[in-house]
């Protein structure tokens, strides 16, 4: 069930036509802000209070379907299932985004083309600080899986629970990051900051190196392979705080000669957006064969 789920929350986010206004998590971030602030004012176990806030939103979903009981199953589930991943995802559509930007790159529109660059390269909450993540092409690989690859990961692998949690915990991070670069933040503030983003670090670990693996199936292999080795080469020390650079370095080596014979950001970001559709339809086929396996076993 969760399968079809999937398929009609992706489904809805490519053919329903709704903006980002409508699919803006307004309650969760919301919540985030308040759970981050909440995290700030408690004095211990920052980690163990970052990783509770951001599973709460999932355990209350998974509570409430366990008390619904018989209620909650076969089309009503698979319809509450893809309602709650179709508002996981995003918000923003990363294919609209990539057109929005090369179409005001192309018409010459250099105010309309940072706007829509800052929002991919998430600079109002500084997220991709570090060497070589300034590219919007290099931020359409990384985007791909906070917007929509970790999602579906856990998607499938713990249902509206799994979706939840991995949106929620970014959200904690975003909220806590936009705090910590506040003028005047405490270091209790940037304490808590570390801790939301090595949280997510961890919750975005396992989606982040089957994207990448997947960037080179999609792509080419041995070139995406050399580029998780120069990966490893480089960022030995920041385990899974790393998760971005991985996806980078592999990306570029998957496009190989289409990355490196572009001429400019916008192609770059087309030929980024060509491999991440490449890389959806690799996991779809995987997830429905493992659906079929668990179905027949």
């Amino acid at each position: 069930m969760n399968f079809v789920a999937l398929l009609l929350a992706l489904l809805a986010e490519r053919i329903a036509g709704l903006g980002r206004e409508v699919r803006e998590p307004r309650a969760l971030t919301a919540y985030a802000r308040a759970a981050q602030a909440f995290v700030v004012r408690t004095p211990r176990a920052t980690v163990a209070l970052a990783v509770l806030v951001a599973l709460l939103p999932g355990v209350a979903f998974a509570v409430a379907i366990e008390a619904l009981g018989a209620l909650v199953h076969g089309a009503v589930y698979v319809v509450l299932a893809a309602l709650v991943l179709y508002f996981s995802l995003g918000p923003r559509d990363l294919r609209r985004e990539v057109a929005e930007y090369r179409a005001a790159a192309a018409r010459g529109d250099a105010a309309g083309a940072a706007r829509v660059a800052g929002e991919l390269l998430d600079a109002d909450a500084c997220q991709r600080a570090g060497p070589g993540l300034g590219s919007v092409g290099e931020a359409v690989f990384v985007q791909a899986n906070n917007r929509l690859f970790g999602v579906l990961f856990w998607f499938a692998l713990l249902g509206p629970f799994g979706a939840l949690g991995f949106r929620v915990s970014d959200l904690v991070r975003r909220a806590a990051l936009l705090d910590a670069a506040t003028p005047g933040a405490t270091p209790r503030t940037l304490e808590v900051s570390d801790a939301c983003q090595r949280v997510h670090g961890v919750i975005a670990f396992l989606p982040a190196r089957l994207l990448a693996l997947t960037y080179g199936v999609a792509g080419s292999f041995e070139e995406s392979f050399a580029g998780w080795r120069r990966y490893l080469a480089s960022e030995s020390d920041h385990f899974f705080e790393a998760n971005d650079r991985l996806l980078v370095h592999a990306g570029r080596g998957a496009l190989g000669s289409a990355w490196a014979g572009a001429h400019d950001e916008p192609e770059r970001s087309r030929a980024a957006l060509a491999l991440v559709d490449a890389a959806l339809y690799v996991w779809l086929v995987g997830i429905a064969l493992l659906t079929l396996l668990a179905y027949l076993a």
